[in-house]
């Protein structure tokens, strides 16, 4: 997984890394109700990649799996959002959904970032949640083949299946030479 990532990077696309085990897709017993997700808290740590050389122990769990695979001198935490979003029962019935939206302010400069997270989850397998989280720069101008003042290209964006209360992180490539790279940590807590 390490080296396709490594190329994914490489290749200017984005690498999801999924911390700790994720488990395959598993099916409900025959006649076995999965509870319906009401609530998803989700985490949100925004780190850059660069020459920082302090250790911060909020992060420090993922710095340690990210030097494994990159070769960056430090990272540095630039902030965290929590945020609450709400499922409902999709019109098919078999999924609830729901998304939310939050602007990031980072501290020391005029960057503002909107972080949106549209999240769904099989009614079966239970403990587990489909995330789509997109990361761009609010400050930005849209994109000139838009005519839709809101649209703005992503600075990241990843979809992964994750298990509850298991960290996935999405990473973003070098958008000029001098440019940061950003790392997203994504953890979800599933309300039943």
């Amino acid at each position: 997984m390490y080296d396709n990532v490594k190329r994914s990077i490489r290749c200017g696309l984005i690498g999801v890394l999924a911390l700790g085990a994720l488990a395959g897709t598993v099916s409900a017993q025959e006649g076995e109700e999965a509870p319906d997700i009401q609530n998803v808290l989700l985490t949100f740590h925004l780190v850059q990649a660069d020459g920082f050389t302090d250790e911060d122990p909020e992060i420090s769990e993922v710095v340690s799996e990210l030097r494994k695979i990159f070769k960056f001198k430090g990272y540095r935490l630039l902030s965290t959002s929590v945020f609450n979003i709400g499922l409902v029962r999709s019109s098919r019935g078999a999924y609830v959904i729901g998304d939310g939206l939050q602007r990031v302010f980072l501290a020391g400069s005029d960057a503002a970032l909107t972080i949106k997270a549209e999240v769904s989850s099989r009614l079966a397998p239970p403990g587990t949640v489909r995330a789509k989280v997109t990361l761009t720069d609010a400050t930005t101008r849209p994109t000139e083949r838009s005519t839709n003042r809101s649209e703005r290209l992503p600075l990241l964006e990843a979809s992964a299946t994750i298990r509850d209360g298991k960290t996935m992180i999405v990473g973003s490539p070098h958008r000029t030479a001098d440019g940061p790279v950003l790392f997203l940590i994504v953890t979800p807590r599933i309300d039943p």
